[in-house]
């Protein structure tokens, strides 16, 4: 997740973490309410969220969430901090072989979008960090110790991860399955036709290739992630 230049507050006042927290005991929590919001994108889609919704799966009126929160931005923020919390690491998970501690975020990150794939989408319109972000975020510059680079140059790396983390499971979400798209689908026999017609060699080499032939998607994840960091270590140290 790229926590860097998060720019302007998604709203003008002050973050929901730094404001007081209910005198009065409230009918539903905060937990309550995230948690409510979150099944309700697992189960629908992020569109879905709304005050009122959260509100009518918890069994309450709307004005019980605003006991906790001003708004929906306070909503999406809390949402997103607690997506960020699903990739923070224990403290053992962190070695001072900053590839292979790097390697493990990365895939913290790529587990929690997969479950959560409407993550994306919401990353994309926050810009607020709340706790479990920023405790994120010190854990990816941690985890490139060992390589002993300039700030300028560790948040370089932290979002070259993170950005082919966030672009491979994007692509994975949304990959056409084998049966839509396999050798013996309409899709796929469009497509090789259609090469054969236009004298795509390449392309018409590449879809005769059988599809489960090819690395499943864990080690080509792996595979690509090892080639980038590879390609970082040997820029810097010259090895």
């Amino acid at each position: 997740m790229d926590l860097q230049n998060p720019g302007k507050d998604a709203h003008t006042g002050t973050p929901i973490w730094a404001r007081p927290k209910p005198q009065r005991r409230p009918t539903v929590t905060r937990d309550d309410i995230v948690t409510a919001a979150m099944n309700i994108a697992d189960e629908e889609g992020f569109e879905a969220v709304s005050m009122r919704r959260v509100a009518s799966r918890l069994g309450v009126g709307p004005m019980a969430l605003y006991t906790h929160i001003d708004s929906k931005d306070d909503l999406l923020d809390l949402i997103a901090d607690a997506l960020a919390g699903k990739i923070v690491l224990s403290d053992d998970d962190l070695t001072e072989d900053w590839r292979e501690s790097i390697t493990r975020v990365a895939r913290r990150e790529r587990a929690m979008i997969k479950q959560h794939p409407w993550a994306i989408e919401l990353f994309g319109k926050r810009r607020t960090i709340g706790p479990n972000a920023m405790l994120h975020s010190e854990q990816s510059l941690k985890a490139l110790d060992g390589l002993d680079s300039s700030p300028a140059v560790t948040i370089q790396i932290v979002k070259a991860v993170d950005q082919y983390t966030t672009g491979f499971v994007l692509r994975e979400t949304l990959t056409y399955s084998q049966e839509a798209f396999g050798l013996g689908s309409a899709a796929g026999a469009y497509m090789r036709d259609a090469a054969v017609a236009n004298g795509y060699r390449r392309l018409t080499k590449l879809l005769q290739h059988n599809p489960t032939e090819l690395p499943g998607n864990d080690e080509s994840f792996e595979r690509g992630l090892r080639w980038l960091l590879e390609g970082i270590e040997r820029d810097i140290t010259g090895r």
